[in-house]
């Protein structure tokens, strides 16, 4: 199964983080391209609360953040890797809001 890079760069969210991406980060991120709009915000809370790869976690949204912060992190470090956009855009301070 392919990993989930978590660049050092990353600001942690919680202090699983870097474990839990390394090793549930790209079935997060396949599940929530399949569920999100491409181009619309969506609310990162409520989306996480309904990816069911994350129903079983307290608290959902710190990890799907975890998995968003880091596909930034790897952009900013890696961005010939992506297609001339990053992959991922955040709205808000306390990351309420994204689009992928």
């Amino acid at each position: 199964m392919t990993r989930m890079r978590y660049p050092q760069t990353t600001p942690t969210v919680f202090s699983g983080a870097k474990a839990f991406v390394e090793q549930h980060g790209v079935t997060v991120w396949c599940e929530l391209c399949d569920t999100v709009t491409p181009d619309q915000w969506f609310h990162v809370t409520a989306t996480a609360q309904q990816l069911r790869c994350l129903q079983r976690y307290r608290k959902p949204e710190r990890y799907l953040q975890a998995v968003l912060k880091a596909v930034i992190a790897d952009f900013e470090e890696r961005p010939d890797a992506y297609e001339c956009r990053p992959p991922v855009q955040l709205k808000g301070l306390r990351m309420t809001e994204a689009r992928v």
